[in-house]
């Protein structure tokens, strides 16, 4: 049996033609086999690495919020005792924050103060 188009001399050389080809494709799956593997091992990793930033995020969220929440319950208990518009406990509250930058907190600081 020939290829379409393709001629041989001898069975032999039909069967050697045939084998290589063969070889060949063996070759070719066995390389995209081991190319998927590696693909899926890098995605595997990737993805634990992805995991972890997204719990490292969430996580400093809820510091953030909670700090957040504390702050607020701060400003609450300050308007409470005397008004805010003139406490310089306030001011120094907020603007001695580390943790954010100080346009925010002096932006934030002032919002809050001057709402009713």
């Amino acid at each position: 049996m020939a290829d379409a188009g393709k001629t041989f001399s001898s069975e032999e050389e039909e069967a050697n033609y045939w084998k290589d080809l063969a070889m060949t494709y063996k070759q070719r799956a066995e390389n995209t086999q081991e190319e998927l593997r590696e693909f899926q091992e890098e995605s595997r990793e990737y993805e634990a690495e992805l995991e972890t930033q997204l719990q490292q995020t969430e996580s400093k969220n809820r510091d953030l919020l909670m700090e957040n929440n504390h702050l607020r319950m701060e400003l609450e208990t300050i308007k409470v005792r005397g008004g805010c518009r003139t406490s310089p406990s306030l001011w120094k509250l907020l603007l001695d924050r580390p943790q954010a930058p100080q346009p925010l907190l002096t932006f934030e600081a002032t919002r809050l103060c001057c709402q009713g």
